[in-house]
């Protein structure tokens, strides 16, 4: 190859000569082996900061474990203590007090403790069964109801609740029949009621439900009359008038402007109507305030009659 030839060669390639050609090459490799050695020594301290961190969450962890264990013996140590105690107090008789240890140390709960909190829960019931009037019968009846949730596989509680339930369910028959022989004859209502009651208290009873039978006839009988006098009066939001008294007061008041409605009795009834009681003042042609308490009989949503105050006691 003769000299002109290679420096057309080159020329075509803008390398002036082999010895720029060479130098060119040199360049690059520096530039990868310099890359290189920049990765290399990232990676090593990429690898060295990895290292460094998993130490720290190895430390960080035992830290942790050993933090649990020391509180997990402490929890344990002061759980023994507790339930040593319940154990003496239930033993003394003092099981209510053994419940409000356990309460004041809740946050030590586990199975052990659970079943001590059962056991004092147990013993804490019998001894108000045996503190309690064999004549309290609603109280036995609550107690044995309670040790029957407790312990559901235990027939003694249910056997015993059975009893005083059947006690206590023959003492309120005998109570709400001795209300219904004191109640008056023409008080349908309550009698209805009472004897109502009596009936899904003892169902076997014959006589409950004829009675029942003949105060409902009355008392449907006595709502069907009533309808003669019309809607029932209603009491203000405020309870303090009945709406056809104070229109009726302002009707025929001297000053209806200064009427002012102060109370009112509940709503009763007779033979004649609605009968209700109001308090009610205004202002005399002087400007004296004077207040005056009266009775009024309603019908058909109108006032009928007007009475004194002292024409009627409500009992």
């Amino acid at each position: 190859m003769t000299a002109d030839l290679a420096a057309r060669i080159f020329a075509s390639m803008n390398i002036e000569t082999i010895k720029e050609f060479i130098q060119s090459r040199k360049i690059l490799l520096g530039c990868i082996a310099g890359g290189m050695a920049v990765l290399l020594a990232g990676y090593v301290i990429f690898s060295v900061q990895q290292s460094i961190a998993r130490e720290n969450a190895r430390i960080a962890e035992q830290n942790r474990i050993e933090q649990e264990r020391v509180l997990k013996e402490k929890q344990d140590a002061k759980r023994a203590k507790v339930i040593e105690s319940m154990k003496r107090l239930i033993e003394t008789g003092n099981a209510e007090t053994a419940l409000t240890v356990a309460e004041q140390n809740k946050e030590l709960m586990n199975n052990e403790l659970r079943a001590m909190i059962h056991l004092a829960t147990e013993k804490d019931l019998l001894d108000r069964i045996d503190r309690t009037s064999k004549w309290n019968y609603a109280d036995l009846a609550k107690y044995y109801a309670e040790l029957a949730d407790l312990d559901p596989e235990n027939s003694k509680y249910r056997k015993e609740l059975k009893g005083y339930d059947k006690k206590l369910r023959k003492k309120l028959e005998r109570k709400l029949y001795d209300q219904a022989q004191a109640l008056p004859i023409r008080d349908f209502k309550a009698n209805m009621d009472i004897y109502e009651e009596l009936v899904q208290l003892n169902p076997g009873e014959k006589l409950y439900k004829s009675k029942y039978d003949f105060y409902r006839e009355k008392y449907d009988a006595f709502m069907k009359d009533l309808e003669k006098f019309g809607p029932k009066p209603e009491l203000s939001a405020d309870g303090k008038f009945y709406p056809e008294v104070e229109k009726y007061l302002k009707s025929s008041a001297m000053s209806p402007e200064t009427l002012e409605m102060e109370s009112a009795t509940d709503c009763y009834y007779t033979d004649s109507g609605w009968l209700v009681g109001c308090t009610y003042s205004e202002k005399n042609e002087v400007g004296v305030r004077r207040s005056e308490f009266m009775w009024f009989t309603i019908t058909n949503s109108t006032v009928q009659k007007v009475e004194p105050g002292g024409a009627y006691t409500v009992n």
